[in-house]
């Protein structure tokens, strides 16, 4: 008799392989009559038996890659048409709306941060060497009129950063303007008292270099005295003593990263795209509350506004993403014939935004169009403010991280 007759099968592995022979749950062995069990839900395909099995397997885990995916974002085209369908009833075909926004956020953001990139600042704050030079204002203004200059030539090679050089254009007029302060208190010290000392002007000078070495993010006085987290901790009375604690670590952590992030104006951006995911999902369930006060009385939940809600966020991330891809080909192209292109794309893009949503509010809540149009306007009104607020505090929960 060989070792294999020797050793008996379990009952476990006999009711195993009779159960598979059969066509059967490998997991609790209940006869199948599809690809997934009606009692326990496993599929009936191994992924350990076949490659294509496998691979399948880990994508549909994060996609439902069963074709879910691709109806939605074929529908999702169409405007309010996912949305009506799912509301109706016809959830089976379509990806869940909070993973679908989820999927799309996270993927959207993330080729943002390999495609959206610009030129460092190229400015100087009030210790920079180019102005620190300057002798009088006529230097300082020359000086400022160059570097604006080449803060606009840098802008039309990287139109989808004007917001940054914006920033950078109002840094180069404020030390403009400090050093030709400092520059009018020095003659004006010079004129009134010839009898400082030295080591007095040397002192002024230091504690100036040392209040820029600061920072930028936060660098104000607190009870008469410059602001320190340890020290001279900015307090709120009416708030925890860990929010007053978590707020000068964040205040802190803004100067620090200001500092290390000086002029490159791409660390700020990529900062900004990593924080603003978290951000959206806070927008939400504010959203889904306005189409709730919006529509009052019409017998919607609040439920199915926030599906409203998550749906329409998930085609801005497709036109994001559409945005974020454009930028990223005609960036590496760099032809002046494909960045008109690029341009036309963007402007058609981000005008069939309000076409699309006002349709789709049309088409899931239904009515009349001189009732829905004012509708829209409202929600639109409070949505921007909220949109504002929100890129607010992604800018400085980036910056501040």
């Amino acid at each position: 008799m060989s070792q294999t007759d020797a050793v008996p099968s379990s009952p476990q592995h006999a009711a195993a392989d009779t159960a598979h022979a059969h066509g059967a749950c490998e997991n609790c062995h209940t006869t199948l009559h599809g690809h997934y069990c009606h009692a326990c839900g496993q599929s009936s395909h191994n992924p350990l038996k076949h490659v294509g099995h496998a691979i399948e397997e880990v994508f549909e885990s994060f996609w439902h890659l069963d074709g879910r995916i691709f109806r939605t974002l074929r529908d999702l085209l169409v405007p309010g048409k996912v949305a009506v369908n799912f509301l109706k009833g016809h959830r089976v075909g379509y990806v869940q709306p909070l993973r679908l926004f989820v999927i799309l956020t996270l993927f959207t953001f993330f080729v943002g941060k390999l495609t959206l990139h610009v030129n460092d600042f190229n400015v100087s704050d009030g210790g920079n060497s180019t102005f620190s030079a300057a002798k009088t204002a006529e230097e300082v203004e020359t000086m400022r009129a160059a570097q604006v200059a080449e803060i606009e030539q840098q802008q039309s090679t990287s139109p989808t950063a004007i917001a940054a050089f914006a920033m950078a254009t109002a840094a180069v007029n404020t030390a403009a303007a400090q050093r030709t302060a400092e520059l009018n208190e020095a003659a004006h010290a010079s004129a009134t008292s010839t009898t400082d000392s030295a080591m007095t002007r040397a002192t002024q000078a230091a504690a100036r270099a040392s209040e820029q070495q600061h920072g930028t993010f936060f660098n104000y006085q607190i009870n008469g005295k410059p602001w320190d987290a340890e020290t001279n901790p900015l307090v709120f009375d009416h708030l925890p003593q860990f929010v007053n604690n978590w707020l000068n670590r964040r205040l802190e952590n803004g100067n620090a990263n200001v500092q290390r992030m000086g002029n490159k104006a791409d660390l700020y951006i990529q900062a900004v795209l990593t924080a603003l995911p978290g951000s959206l999902f806070f927008l939400m369930p504010l959203f889904a509350l306005v189409l709730r006060v919006a529509y009052v009385g019409r017998g919607i939940g609040y439920l199915e506004h926030l599906v409203v809600a998550l749906y329409s966020h998930a085609w801005l991330m497709l036109v994001l993403l559409a945005t974020f891809v454009t930028i990223g080909i005609t960036s590496a192209i760099g032809n002046p014939v494909v960045n008109v292109i690029g341009d036309c794309i963007y402007v058609v893009l981000w005008m069939a935004v309000p076409v699309y949503l006002l349709w789709m509010q049309q088409r899931v809540y239904g009515g009349r169009w001189w009732l829905t149009l004012p509708r829209y306007l409202f929600i639109g009104s409070i949505y921007f403010f909220l949109v504002v607020f929100v890129v607010m505090y992604a800018v400085l929960a980036g910056v501040s991280a």
